[in-house]
């Protein structure tokens, strides 16, 4: 596929945009995300507070594509935070800090 040149406008009109706080639950699951023996884990937990699934890796990409894959994630916004802890805690097994997981 050949790309083409983006074209813009002269004058870009921006969004400023400092805080969006709105959560939206997600009806699967919720996550529980942890670095454990040089490898990143992530539970998928019900609400009944089980873990119904287990998936562990080194990188960031394969660990999101194969859970949103399997159909665990609904919420746009979930995938989004997915991403972002993942990388957190890709970034804690490079540097040897300690991760924690941030709250959705």
């Amino acid at each position: 596929m050949k790309l083409k040149p983006i074209t813009f406008p002269k004058k870009i009109v921006f969004e400023d945009v400092h805080d969006h706080n709105e959560y939206i639950e997600d009806k699967n699951c919720f996550l529980l995300i942890r670095v454990k023996n040089n490898m990143i884990e992530v539970g998928i937990c019900s609400y009944q507070y089980k873990l119904v699934k287990a998936y562990r890796g080194i990188e960031v990409q394969p660990l999101y594509k194969r859970i949103i894959d399997d159909g665990w994630i609904t919420e746009m916004k979930h995938a989004a935070y997915l991403g972002m802890e993942l990388q957190a805690a890709k970034n804690c097994l490079i540097t040897g800090k300690k991760y924690v997981q941030r709250a959705a």
